[in-house]
């Protein structure tokens, strides 16, 4: 009986490991992928040969598969016209899906997107995730038996793939159709000096759109509380504001945060010593810094055993702004100007209630090399 309840713990503890790092084994054995492809690989082959003489597919092709899930499709790839693009085959419907045809697929929504909603193409990114497709589970060795789904159809990851038989005019037709059964989602960013209309019922009629990003430029020096992001999606709108203040010329500290009531409140900055500030802000909000030029930034604190706890405050990656020259949006933030260069965030810590301590480190300072190349 002790044996069994070891084994019964150990069973517990390994799932629950798995659980907490993501980590699961593959639903499916590597005998059933090589399976499929002894039996199914011809005919992929053969389809080009029938169907898109032109192509040249690659001999080397294999089971479709994610790191979970093995699916009744063969994978591969293709030439035609000098270019390469891949593919997915499912045998038990014998429908095929390419990557020629994709990127026309999207330009065609873009194009319809932003006439229904009249964004302007220079000030607007459509960012599509790809097509998801229902196939066959050929997952032939579940991890939990009381979750086996062989033989049921299972959505696959997001691929840049359409359907052969189809034009991408087509395609994009059912693509943006109300109530649409394909899955090729979307989102969209628009960028401008003022928030663009709310139109809920413009929204609805797109099930395959995400949400709509809008962001208008920040005057960080104006020290003034903005909301400078809206989120449109059927739901509502949300709002995130931000708040800068002056540390120094060329140097602002402030927050960013999903509106609530409880942001009413303005950032603040106390000096403590040279190089050494205080900024305060609402206990829920993000920590932000903007500088013309490059810095290192620590924020310090003690945890709750009273160790010291230094976090280096990482640069955000910046990115150019469509139709707004000289602005540059940092992180999916702020767009702020060009001469702001480098923007950093901080991570939020309820611990400090929003109290940071945050120090600037030189070249010449020891803890400038002990942090940048030995710290944890």
């Amino acid at each position: 009986m002790k044996r069994i309840y070891s084994f019964i713990i150990m069973v517990a503890l390994l799932i629950t490991a798995f659980a907490i790092s993501g980590c699961f084994p593959p639903n499916y054995s590597k005998e059933q992928a090589k399976k499929i492809v002894n039996e199914h690989k011809h005919e992929a082959l053969a389809w080009f040969s029938k169907n898109l003489p032109a192509a040249k597919p690659d001999s080397e092709c294999e089971a479709y598969a994610t790191g979970l899930d093995l699916f009744g499709a063969i994978k591969g790839s293709y030439k035609v016209n000098g270019k390469s693009y891949d593919f997915v085959f499912d045998y038990n419907t014998k429908s095929m899906y390419v990557g020629e045809g994709y990127e026309e697929t999207c330009a065609l929504v873009k194009a319809a997107i932003l006439k229904e909603f009249n964004y302007s193409a220079q000030k607007t990114k459509v960012n599509f995730h790809g097509y998801s497709l229902k196939l066959k589970s050929e997952n032939d060795k579940p991890h939990n038996p009381m979750q086996n789904n062989q033989g049921k159809e299972i959505r696959t990851k997001l691929l840049k793939l359409i359907p052969a038989k189809i034009s991408p005019q087509e395609f994009a037709q059912k693509v943006l159709a109300p109530g649409t059964n394909e899955e090729f989602t979307f989102y969209i960013d628009v960028y401008g000096d003022s928030f663009p209309k709310y139109e809920p019922e413009k929204l609805a009629k797109f099930k395959n759109l995400g949400v709509i990003m809008c962001f208008i430029p920040v005057d960080i020096e104006k020290n003034a509380r903005t909301v400078y992001k809206k989120y449109y999606s059927i739901k509502g709108i949300e709002e995130y504001v931000c708040h800068l203040t002056k540390v120094e010329d060329g140097f602002y500290a402030g927050y960013e945060a999903k509106w609530s009531p409880q942001l009413e409140s303005k950032a603040k900055i106390t000096k403590k010593a040279s190089k050494k500030f205080l900024l305060e802000i609402p206990k829920t909000a993000n920590p932000i810094f903007f500088s013309k030029d490059k810095k290192m930034l620590v924020h310090s604190f003690k945890n709750s055993k009273g160790n010291l706890i230094e976090n280096v405050i990482a640069d955000e990656f910046t990115m150019s702004v469509p139709g707004i020259p000289a602005f540059k949006q940092h992180g999916l933030k702020l767009v702020v100007k060009d001469e702001y260069a480098h923007g950093y965030s901080a991570t939020r810590v309820s611990l400090v209630e929003g109290a940071y301590h945050v120090k600037e480190l030189g070249l010449f300072d020891i803890d400038y090399w002990r942090l940048k190349y030995f710290h944890d």
